[in-house]
């Protein structure tokens, strides 16, 4: 991989960031949606989780053939070449993500939404999972957003030399 210049971390981690928040968003939209019931024939919500193998992908796909080269006092390590402006832009795409087609069926015959055995489809949905998954989306995001200050700190020493 080229060093990018000294600011290159701050797309690498709000790559990180958005990645995160992708996450959580998923997470926040399967809890909300985790009692949600249907009759026969409605449609019913599928649970959403974040493919973490399709962002690797594009990443490295994205540094394939890029090589680790760092040159004493050269301008490109400030403002960086045009690829890399590009490869730093905001345009980078996120994780895919996949939706299950599994659902619960949980027998409550006098719910009005129950069929002719007695079952009503919910979604499948483990609350007990999904705020696992929450509390390690969030603590990525943590350590993105302490990386950034830690960048942000180091930038900011090396402009005052």
């Amino acid at each position: 991989m080229k060093i990018q210049g000294i600011f290159s971390v701050f797309g690498h981690v709000a790559r990180g960031l958005t990645s995160e928040l992708t996450r959580l968003q998923t997470v926040s939209e399967n809890i909300s949606n985790a009692n949600q019931v249907a009759g026969d024939g409605e449609p019913i919500y599928h649970r959403k989780q974040v493919d973490p193998q399709s962002f690797k992908e594009q990443f490295q796909s994205r540094l394939r053939g890029k090589s680790l080269a760092l040159r004493r006092n050269h301008i490109v390590h400030m403002r960086g070449t045009t690829e890399q402006r590009r490869f730093n832009s905001g345009n980078w795409p996120v994780a895919k993500i996949i939706e299950s087609t599994n659902e619960r069926l949980v027998f409550d015959p006098t719910h009005p939404k129950a069929n002719t055995q007695g079952y009503v489809r919910m979604p499948d949905v483990n609350v007990v999972e999904e705020m696992m998954q929450m509390i390690t989306a969030t603590r990525s995001y943590e350590a993105n957003a302490s990386v950034l200050a830690a960048a942000k700190q180091m930038a900011k020493r090396t402009l005052d030399l």
